[in-house]
């Protein structure tokens, strides 16, 4: 990345914030000598993430003084330095959390959006010649509901947004049990409501145990044109998920509960053969570990359809991965109940799709959005 100015890294800022009841999010801040500074965002405690940072050897020691343009570069040294601290898992939402905080850092320096530098830096995989202006995100409709009442309320504010694909989660007395009529039920509800021209997506989130199950119930669903079904089975029966694949017709997804780097998602796709993987942009390495995922993913034939939940600086970074990747058709957006200032307030402008279901590509330098320091200093607590 080409500048005529140096910058170096000053220290790293955990920011943790609770709204009591409703959400908790774990910000990292990037500071620099320039006063240019970068956030990300992990999936993981605040109290985790703060001493992997700040502990002696942690990532702040090993990026002090470092040019933050560097990106991949300082990519490889967290992850090498960090040996002892463990290759998967925390460390890594870490790392991804500091790197996307740098790529928004060299944005901000070069003045240009983080989908215009991945596509000339680190994405390899091209079907247009162009970054999109426009991507497409599914809706997490979260939690649900328990009953038909609050299920019809609940979609259907996400349908009055626009969205042109949403998702059920496992739900009291559904998915997570083992009740096949009740499963049949509930899919065959939905879909009625959101009609046919809306994707419907199903996250299990890994609750059935039994392939065999898994393979009855999903073979039940399949006349509402389900999009995929996510986590089906635990993370770690990967043989489970390859007969499950070899079984229904129906897409299978899976990454976002137990995968953090291209390692295992290797395995996943090879030995798991799932249709779709979900790396999760809070905690699978970053900007540029996603990339890479979804490179794999595309010449397998498979899609990358990452995991944000309602993180919604990992949204944002979704949004620059979305314009970029050519095999990304959707990324998660969330709608919760209830909702919280710390997920739809927490960025400046909020990156909220339009009418029509889509959100615009930012042009502004960086990520494109900035944090809303009103709400930081409402709900920021000690990491916890």
């Amino acid at each position: 990345m080409r500048r005529n100015f140096s910058v170096k890294i000053t220290g790293i800022e955990t920011i943790a914030l609770v709204d009591p009841g409703k959400a908790s999010e774990t910000i990292v801040r990037v500071h620099t000598d320039e006063g240019i500074d970068g956030i990300g965002q992990a999936e993981s405690p605040s109290l985790v993430i703060d001493a992997i940072i700040k502990t002696s050897g942690g990532l702040e020691n090993i990026l002090m003084g470092e040019d933050p343009m560097q990106v991949e570069r300082l990519w490889q040294k967290m992850y090498s330095s960090t040996g002892l601290f463990g290759r998967r898992g925390v460390t890594i939402a870490a790392i991804g959390a500091v790197e996307t905080a740098l790529w928004d850092i060299a944005g901000k320096a070069l003045v240009k959006p983080i989908s215009e530098l991945i596509w000339h830096s680190c994405c390899t995989v091209r079907e247009t010649g162009e970054i999109k202006s426009k991507v497409t995100p599914y809706a997490t409709v979260y939690p649900p509901g328990e009953t038909e009442d609050e299920i019809r309320e609940r979609f259907g504010k996400a349908i009055e947004r626009g969205f042109r694909a949403v998702k059920l989660e496992e739900w009291p007395g559904g998915f997570a049990r083992v009740n096949v009529k009740r499963d049949v039920e509930i899919t065959k509800f939905v879909r009625e409501l959101i009609g046919e021209e809306c994707e419907l997506l199903i996250d299990v989130q890994n609750r059935w145990y039994e392939v065999g199950q898994a393979i009855t119930t999903i073979r039940a669903i399949e006349p509402y044109n389900v999009y995929f079904v996510e986590a089906p089975l635990p993370a770690d029966n990967l043989d489970g998920y390859a007969r499950l694949a070899d079984a229904v017709d129906t897409r299978i997804a899976a990454g976002d509960w137990g995968f953090t780097t291209r390692f295992e998602f290797l395995d996943l796709m090879d030995r798991g053969r799932v249709d779709v993987v979900q790396p999760s942009s809070v905690r699978s390495g970053g900007i540029g570990e996603i990339v890479k995922i979804a490179e794999m993913a595309y010449r397998r034939g498979l899609l990358c359809i990452p995991h944000a939940w309602c993180h919604i600086i990992g949204v944002a970074a979704c949004i620059h991965l979305a314009a970029v990747v050519p095999n990304m058709p959707y990324f998660e957006y969330p709608i919760a109940f209830p909702d919280s200032p710390i997920i739809s307030e927490l960025l400046i402008p909020n990156p909220a799709p339009d009418q029509d279901g889509f959100i615009e590509v930012p042009k502004r330098p960086g990520l494109g959005f900035v944090l809303n320091e009103d709400v930081v200093e409402k709900y920021r607590v000690k990491p916890y």
